[in-house]
Protein backbone atom coordinates (compact mmCIF):
# COMPACT_ATOMS: atom_id res chain seq x y z
CA UNK A 1 0.00 0.00 0.00
CA UNK A 2 1.54 3.51 -0.94
CA UNK A 3 1.83 5.91 1.05
CA UNK A 4 -1.53 8.31 -0.43
CA UNK A 5 -3.30 5.24 0.07
CA UNK A 6 -2.70 4.62 3.87
CA UNK A 7 -3.29 8.84 3.66
CA UNK A 8 -6.48 7.94 1.95
CA UNK A 9 -7.68 5.33 4.42
CA UNK A 10 -6.74 6.72 8.12
CA UNK A 11 -8.54 10.06 6.95
CA UNK A 12 -11.46 7.79 5.83
CA UNK A 13 -11.32 5.90 9.19
CA UNK A 14 -11.21 9.20 11.07
CA UNK A 15 -14.62 10.76 9.39
CA UNK A 16 -16.03 7.41 9.85
CA UNK A 17 -15.26 7.84 13.52
CA UNK A 18 -15.55 11.57 14.10
CA UNK A 19 -18.92 10.98 12.74
CA UNK A 20 -19.82 7.59 14.82
CA UNK A 21 -18.62 9.57 18.08
CA UNK A 22 -21.27 12.99 17.11
CA UNK A 23 -24.14 10.29 16.25
CA UNK A 24 -23.43 8.37 19.63
CA UNK A 25 -23.28 11.90 21.48
CA UNK A 26 -26.33 13.38 19.73
CA UNK A 27 -27.91 10.11 21.08
CA UNK A 28 -27.01 10.63 24.12
CA UNK A 29 -28.24 14.25 24.82
CA UNK A 30 -31.53 13.15 22.39
CA UNK A 31 -32.46 10.83 24.91
CA UNK A 32 -30.83 11.38 27.89
CA UNK A 33 -31.31 9.57 31.03
CA UNK A 34 -34.46 7.52 29.45
CA UNK A 35 -34.66 4.13 30.46
CA UNK A 36 -37.39 1.36 31.44
CA UNK A 37 -37.86 1.36 35.50
CA UNK A 38 -40.93 -1.64 35.25
CA UNK A 39 -41.61 -3.01 31.65
CA UNK A 40 -44.88 -1.62 30.91
CA UNK A 41 -46.03 0.46 33.63
CA UNK A 42 -42.99 3.26 34.44
CA UNK A 43 -40.03 4.88 32.73
CA UNK A 44 -38.10 7.39 32.95
CA UNK A 45 -36.37 10.18 31.62
CA UNK A 46 -34.32 13.98 31.51
CA UNK A 47 -36.38 16.49 30.11
CA UNK A 48 -36.64 15.82 26.28
CA UNK A 49 -37.37 17.58 23.34
CA UNK A 50 -40.78 17.50 22.12
CA UNK A 51 -40.35 15.53 19.32
CA UNK A 52 -38.48 12.89 21.44
CA UNK A 53 -41.16 12.99 24.08
CA UNK A 54 -43.98 12.26 21.18
CA UNK A 55 -41.39 9.41 19.95
CA UNK A 56 -41.20 8.09 23.63
CA UNK A 57 -45.47 8.17 24.28
CA UNK A 58 -45.67 6.20 21.05
CA UNK A 59 -42.49 3.69 21.74
CA UNK A 60 -44.21 2.38 25.10
CA UNK A 61 -48.04 3.73 24.47
CA UNK A 62 -47.43 6.37 27.64
CA UNK A 63 -50.66 7.35 28.77
CA UNK A 64 -49.72 9.95 31.57
CA UNK A 65 -45.95 11.84 31.58
CA UNK A 66 -45.33 13.16 34.88
CA UNK A 67 -43.06 16.21 35.14
CA UNK A 68 -41.94 17.10 38.20
CA UNK A 69 -39.76 20.10 37.59
CA UNK A 70 -40.94 23.87 38.81
CA UNK A 71 -43.26 25.60 36.92
CA UNK A 72 -41.42 27.52 34.14
CA UNK A 73 -38.39 25.67 35.38
CA UNK A 74 -36.90 24.93 31.63
CA UNK A 75 -38.69 28.11 30.37
CA UNK A 76 -42.33 29.02 29.32
CA UNK A 77 -41.59 27.98 25.75
CA UNK A 78 -40.22 24.12 26.81
CA UNK A 79 -43.16 23.70 28.97
CA UNK A 80 -45.74 24.88 26.05
CA UNK A 81 -43.63 22.61 23.32
CA UNK A 82 -44.20 19.45 25.73
CA UNK A 83 -47.71 20.15 26.53
CA UNK A 84 -48.43 20.14 23.09
CA UNK A 85 -46.02 16.86 21.98
CA UNK A 86 -48.24 15.13 24.78
CA UNK A 87 -51.82 16.37 24.14
CA UNK A 88 -50.85 15.60 20.46
CA UNK A 89 -49.69 12.63 21.04
CA UNK A 90 -52.31 10.92 23.04
CA UNK A 91 -50.98 11.61 26.41
CA UNK A 92 -51.81 13.75 29.23
CA UNK A 93 -49.54 16.02 30.87
CA UNK A 94 -49.20 16.24 35.20
CA UNK A 95 -47.11 18.58 36.22
CA UNK A 96 -46.13 17.78 39.63
CA UNK A 97 -44.12 19.79 41.13
CA UNK A 98 -41.60 17.35 43.48
CA UNK A 99 -40.86 19.04 46.17
CA UNK A 100 -36.41 19.02 47.50
CA UNK A 101 -37.03 18.54 51.02
CA UNK A 102 -36.83 15.17 52.20
CA UNK A 103 -40.27 15.25 54.40
CA UNK A 104 -42.63 11.80 53.11
CA UNK A 105 -45.48 14.22 54.74
CA UNK A 106 -44.82 17.55 52.39
CA UNK A 107 -48.79 18.12 51.33
CA UNK A 108 -47.65 18.75 48.27
CA UNK A 109 -46.67 14.72 47.66
CA UNK A 110 -50.34 13.79 48.31
CA UNK A 111 -50.89 14.47 44.46
CA UNK A 112 -48.00 12.41 43.51
CA UNK A 113 -49.78 9.53 45.88
CA UNK A 114 -52.84 10.23 44.02
CA UNK A 115 -51.22 9.79 40.35
CA UNK A 116 -49.50 6.64 41.02
CA UNK A 117 -52.90 5.30 42.86
CA UNK A 118 -54.63 5.85 39.40
CA UNK A 119 -54.67 2.97 37.01
CA UNK A 120 -55.40 4.96 34.17
CA UNK A 121 -51.94 6.68 34.39
CA UNK A 122 -50.16 3.46 32.87
CA UNK A 123 -47.90 3.59 31.60
CA UNK A 124 -46.35 6.33 32.67
CA UNK A 125 -43.27 8.49 31.67
CA UNK A 126 -41.28 10.24 34.79
CA UNK A 127 -39.01 12.99 34.47
CA UNK A 128 -37.62 15.86 35.70
CA UNK A 129 -35.01 18.34 34.05
CA UNK A 130 -31.81 16.01 34.28
CA UNK A 131 -34.36 12.80 35.85
CA UNK A 132 -31.84 11.48 38.67
CA UNK A 133 -33.00 13.52 41.43
CA UNK A 134 -36.62 14.09 41.49
CA UNK A 135 -37.36 11.20 39.48
CA UNK A 136 -35.48 9.17 41.87
CA UNK A 137 -37.85 10.13 44.59
CA UNK A 138 -41.02 9.58 42.91
CA UNK A 139 -40.04 5.88 41.01
CA UNK A 140 -38.77 5.10 45.43
CA UNK A 141 -42.33 5.98 46.47
CA UNK A 142 -43.59 4.04 43.52
CA UNK A 143 -41.80 0.84 44.46
CA UNK A 144 -42.48 1.18 47.72
CA UNK A 145 -46.35 1.76 47.53
CA UNK A 146 -47.02 -0.32 44.50
CA UNK A 147 -44.57 -3.08 44.36
CA UNK A 148 -43.61 -3.38 47.91
CA UNK A 149 -39.99 -2.99 47.84
CA UNK A 150 -37.71 -1.43 50.37
CA UNK A 151 -36.36 1.41 49.94
CA UNK A 152 -32.66 0.36 49.92
CA UNK A 153 -33.90 -2.16 47.05
CA UNK A 154 -35.82 0.51 44.98
CA UNK A 155 -32.80 2.85 45.19
CA UNK A 156 -29.74 -0.26 43.87
CA UNK A 157 -31.89 -1.11 41.07
CA UNK A 158 -32.27 2.40 39.82
CA UNK A 159 -29.57 3.71 36.96
CA UNK A 160 -27.06 5.65 38.67
CA UNK A 161 -26.10 7.34 35.55
CA UNK A 162 -22.43 8.34 35.77
CA UNK A 163 -22.56 8.96 39.53
CA UNK A 164 -21.10 6.82 41.98
CA UNK A 165 -24.09 6.38 44.52
CA UNK A 166 -27.20 8.14 44.96
CA UNK A 167 -27.72 11.68 46.20
CA UNK A 168 -27.88 11.61 49.70
CA UNK A 169 -31.21 13.32 50.01
CA UNK A 170 -32.87 10.96 47.51
CA UNK A 171 -31.89 8.39 50.16
CA UNK A 172 -33.07 9.78 53.09
CA UNK A 173 -36.21 10.78 51.97
CA UNK A 174 -36.38 6.97 50.38
CA UNK A 175 -35.82 5.52 53.81
CA UNK A 176 -38.47 7.98 55.98
CA UNK A 177 -41.17 7.41 53.18
CA UNK A 178 -40.85 3.79 53.77
CA UNK A 179 -41.20 4.36 57.49
CA UNK A 180 -43.89 6.48 57.24
CA UNK A 181 -45.90 5.85 53.93
CA UNK A 182 -48.65 3.68 55.33
CA UNK A 183 -49.81 6.11 58.05
CA UNK A 184 -49.42 8.77 56.51
CA UNK A 185 -50.94 7.62 52.67
CA UNK A 186 -53.18 4.75 54.28
CA UNK A 187 -55.63 4.49 51.03
CA UNK A 188 -53.05 3.93 48.77
CA UNK A 189 -51.35 0.80 47.93
CA UNK A 190 -50.69 -2.25 45.26
CA UNK A 191 -54.37 -3.28 45.31
CA UNK A 192 -55.31 0.34 43.07
CA UNK A 193 -52.70 -1.39 40.27
CA UNK A 194 -54.04 -4.94 40.72
CA UNK A 195 -56.32 -5.47 37.54
CA UNK A 196 -53.85 -3.58 35.41
CA UNK A 197 -51.60 -5.82 36.71
CA UNK A 198 -52.91 -8.97 36.39
CA UNK A 199 -53.52 -7.77 32.39
CA UNK A 200 -49.73 -7.27 31.66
Amino acid sequence: MNRRTALLSLSALLVCGVAAGGYAYHQHHKYKHVATHEAGMVYRSAWCEPEVMAELVERWQIRSVVNLCRPGEMGEDRWEGERHAVTDAGAKLLELDMPLDIDPADPRLQKHMEALADANNYPMLVHCQHGVTRTAKFLAMYDIVMRGRSADESLDAQPLFGRDRQNVHVTAFAQQFEKAHKSLYPRVSAADLGVLRDSL
